[in-house]
């Protein structure tokens, strides 16, 4: 890891760092500091504890979002006229008795509305505009800034990438995923804005980026616990000379990005069954 002259005087973000408790003739060596999140640690120790705590606080169940109550998807239909009672019940009986399904893919599939009209509730439910993917590809320049197992997962895709404003754009099929959008926010720091698109649209662009996206490694060795993550996260880093790292996660799996002065590097936990899949780094950021 590179010294960067102002590091001898950073504060170390630990609060059981011992170099702050040394004489002040320690504070004239060497210190080879590497960044959390955008805080600053002075040694592998102190970084890869604050990491194991980062990793701990991004595993699944360590935070719940709120509920969000909004307009049934099957009455607001019925109140613009594009239903009737009887095709509501009959979408409502189906989706009853499969135990499976949203209503208004049963309503799709008893042919009483179109995936656009859906499409549109749904963008009105969440007060939010529907983005035409068939006419942007923008999608293709933007994507490698998300690994795409984390979009497969959650089945959205970034659509529009404003660099000026750093503002990203992603779209979801059929509801938001607020963590998704923390977690790119917090990765990227950049801002997101969520959109809706019609799912055969969201599928075909995912199906078209499998075949495109970074190649990713899978190591053999196991990894048990949030410590033994921070441990894998360090020694690429330190591997690579990094200059900061990032960690966040959503779905049951944990993302650190390792950044350096010509790119990043990705790794991916999957929190339950503990293999991480590290993404081959990037000759630039994007």
């Amino acid at each position: 890891m590179a010294i960067l002259k102002s590091e001898r005087f950073l504060q170390c973000e630990s609060p059981a760092c011992s170099r702050q408790r040394r004489s002040w003739r320690a504070w004239l060596d060497p210190v080879r500091g590497l960044s959390l999140d955008g805080h600053w640690y002075c040694s592998p120790g102190c970084f890869e504890q604050a990491l194991a705590f980062a990793i701990g606080q991004s595993l699944p169940g360590t935070a719940q979002p709120a509920p969000v109550h909004r307009v049934p998807l099957g009455l607001l239909m019925l109140s613009r006229g594009l239903v009737d009672n009887e095709q509501l019940k009959k979408a409502l009986k189906a989706q009853k008795d499969s135990g499976s399904g949203r209503v208004g893919e049963w309503l799709r599939h008893i042919g009483a509305v179109s995936e656009e009209q859906v499409t549109q509730m749904l963008g009105l439910q969440w007060s939010i505009p529907v983005f035409p993917i068939n006419q942007s590809r923008q999608y293709l320049e933007c994507a490698n800034l998300i690994p795409f197992p984390l979009l497969e997962l959650a089945e959205m895709l970034p659509v529009h990438h404003i660099r000026s404003s750093q503002t990203l754009y992603m779209a979801f099929v059929d509801r938001i995923n607020y963590t998704a959008l923390y977690s790119v926010e917090k990765m990227l720091a950049c801002h997101t804005e969520p959109c809706l698109a019609l799912q055969s649209q969201v599928i075909q662009a995912l199906k078209e980026l499998r075949s495109r996206h970074h190649p990713v490694q899978v190591p053999d060795d196991g990894i048990s616990d949030p410590s033994e993550m921070a441990n894998t996260i360090l020694t690429h880093a330190v591997r690579l000379g990094a200059a900061d790292v990032r960690v966040s996660g959503f779905g049951g799996l944990i993302w650190a990005r390792i950044l350096t002065t010509s790119g990043y590097t990705d790794i991916l936990f999957h929190a339950h069954s503990i293999r991480p899949e590290i993404l081959l780094p990037l000759e630039s950021t994007q």
